[in-house]
């Protein structure tokens, strides 16, 4: 016995049979509160009629805690454009580069490997307090933590690749942010999305354009599409978010805010400045030309940013942080 008997999911002939086509019928009502703390699925039900058995966490049961409208189609579009950091990378393509360059773009590589690492961890520690009821959701995050995870693979493999090896950890304080962030998904969606996921995704576009072999080209294109996948979900969790809970475009605000002047903290350190400037400018010596490119990046991931919050729903310009300002006036 179901719920709805005789319910047929269509099967398309280019996408197959996908996770938005089998939300059909009664099976794709989303509630705005799943009051189960069971594993038990949405649209299952208990055949006793008593609730079932609550296992204790599933913290995260508002609608508005998670939801994204796009959750199960980029869901769809992670699995198919999964690739591999062992074969989808032209690893024989990158010998010979100038120690100088070398030396950058394994320092690079590091902190953009230590990056993906917390991302994964984030996201998979909220994972499990979300409820069943948005399996969509749970779904897509579990996407989002192994794409984290070839990113993390990948950055340590180009470092390790000429014999340039790991570098610097980086001083870390967006970092220890993200991993104490307790406030909530939604406030943590907003920094590891958009305070950190934008300024990652920019990097990654630069590197891809200033790439000093195919290899950081293919890499940062590769990594930057995953990236954008990422953003776009916690885009529209975000709005929806703001839309529906009463204050939350001002308790974002704050807390964004707070959070700026921690990245501060990081920006004082000159070591992934100077390695991008040298990749840019093709090497130490043209480092004050790839210091210009390096500004440029840093404005353009301000400018990047503040249009993603203001779409949002969120007015941060009279909120911005120094440093943050600073960037948009060099």
């Amino acid at each position: 016995m179901t719920i709805q008997w005789g319910t047929r999911a269509p099967v398309h002939k280019d996408g197959g049979l996908t996770l938005g086509a089998i939300n059909v019928g009664a099976y794709a009502e989303v509630p705005d509160y799943w009051d189960d703390r069971s594993r038990m699925p949405r649209g299952a039900f208990n055949p006793t009629g008593a609730a079932a058995a609550s296992i204790g966490g599933y913290y995260l049961r508002h609608k508005s805690d998670l939801w994204a409208e796009d959750a199960a189609q980029l869901y769809e579009e992670a699995i198919s454009r999964r690739w591999s950091s062992a074969d989808s990378i032209p690893w024989e393509d990158c010998r010979g580069l100038p120690d100088d360059v070398e030396l950058a773009v394994s320092q690079v590589a590091t902190e953009l490997s230590q990056q993906a690492s917390i991302e994964a961890e984030v996201v998979s520690s909220w994972q499990q307090l979300m409820s069943y009821g948005f399996h969509e959701v749970k779904v897509f995050l579990a996407t989002e933590t192994f794409d984290a995870a070839r990113h993390f693979e990948v950055f340590r493999k180009r470092a390790m690749l000429n014999g340039g090896g790991l570098g610097l950890e980086s001083p870390g304080e967006v970092n220890r942010w993200l991993l104490e962030s307790r406030g909530g998904w939604t406030e943590t969606s907003v920094l590891l999305h958009l305070l950190r996921g934008l300024f990652t995704r920019t990097v990654y576009r630069f590197l891809a354009a200033y790439a000093p072999s195919p290899v950081e080209m293919l890499i940062g294109r590769r990594a930057a599409q995953d990236k954008t996948r990422h953003i776009a979900y916690a885009m529209q969790h975000l709005r929806y978010a703001v839309i529906h809970v009463r204050g939350m475009a001002g308790h974002l605000n704050t807390g964004l805010a707070q959070a700026e002047l921690f990245s501060a903290r990081d920006e004082k350190d000159p070591v992934l400045w100077e390695c991008l400037a040298c990749i840019f400018g093709g090497g130490v010596r043209g480092m004050d030309a790839g210091m210009a490119v390096v500004k440029s990046m840093r404005r353009m991931y301000v400018q990047d940013y503040l249009r993603h919050l203001d779409w949002i729903g969120v007015d941060h310009r009279r909120s911005l942080a120094p440093n943050f300002s600073a960037a948009l006036e060099d």
